[in-house]
């Protein structure tokens, strides 16, 4: 079976900077359970390596912007892709505040640097998702038909507030841009419930599961029950996998294996719902 991780964001030391400054709750809270210092040192190229090693054949190596240069980070996610062009696809990130013109770096960025897409953090500059500053990058994604991938779910910064990545604001930004695809980062946790709402009103909005272990996602009271139960009917066109770099691939592929979906369901989780976002033929 084909496997697409819709997440992916890139390793080492030209990579991961300011992990700690971004989130230091989560880097004390998990650094007994995920291995930073190799997220932090291991060369993009050999984690690509490793990532197909361990099953996935194509990754959305993402530009996501939480802590230091935005310009630099996406020239970093170009050029590695430049170098992985049959297993990876970029997407820019965007810091709207930081910028005279974001929509024409986003222009630059996907048409000189190849990129396919975009990615916004809006908690780190302390906005929600349907800020109008960010409207005419919607506007721009929607024109020119590319997904945006937005964070929905708990940041784990100490100052700001983790409700300016709750999903129901992606609602307002699916009603004002119907044609736009917009992928909710996390799939919305905790606030599943809404997250699920949410995709079943507009068929343009995906939920993708990066940085979640599938194998707590059947445990009773981890508020996934939603996800699973509509994910496995209505909104079975409407999930994604990702892993957001965190865990082995080959491990989180195994546990998508065991979790209590149709094998067809599974097979849209894995890879078919992201060759249709993304465009691409499933042959």
């Amino acid at each position: 079976m084909k496997v697409v991780d819709f997440r992916i964001i890139g390793t080492g030391k030209d990579f991961f900077v300011g992990g700690y400054e971004a989130m230091p709750s989560f880097m004390d809270r998990y650094k007994e359970l995920y291995d930073f210092k190799r997220l932090c040192t291991l060369p993009v190229d050999e984690f690509v390596d490793q990532m197909r090693e361990g099953g996935v054949s194509l990754a959305v190596l993402q530009a996501e912007y939480s802590y230091g240069d935005v310009n630099l980070l996406n020239q970093r996610v170009a050029e590695t892709v430049k170098r992985n062009p049959e297993t990876l696809i970029g997407f820019a990130g965007i810091d709207p505040l930081a910028t005279d013109d974001p929509v024409a770096d986003l222009d630059r960025y996907v048409k000189e640097w190849g990129m396919k897409g975009l990615n916004l953090q809006p908690w780190v500059q302390g906005i929600y998702c349907h800020d109008k500053r960010l409207y005419p990058l919607y506007s721009y994604c929607q024109q020119e038909d590319i997904p945006v991938t937005i964070h929905a779910s708990i940041n784990f910064s100490v100052t700001k507030k983790i409700d300016y990545s709750h999903p129901l604001y992606l609602e307002e930004v699916a009603c004002d841009f119907p044609r736009l695809t917009i992928v909710a980062n996390h799939a919305g946790w905790p606030w599943v419930n809404e997250m699920v709402a949410v995709a079943w009103k507009h068929c343009n909005v995906y939920m993708e599961i990066g940085g979640v272990s599938p194998k707590y996602m059947v445990m009773p009271g981890t508020g996934w029950e939603s996800f699973l139960t509509y994910g496995n009917s209505v909104l079975k066109d409407q999930i994604l996998f990702a892993t957001d770099s965190i865990m082995p691939h080959a491990r989180v592929i195994k546990e998508v294996d065991l979790l209590p979906l149709k094998d067809t369901v599974k097979e849209n989780l894995l890879y078919k719902n992201a060759l249709r976002v993304l465009k691409l033929s499933s042959s």
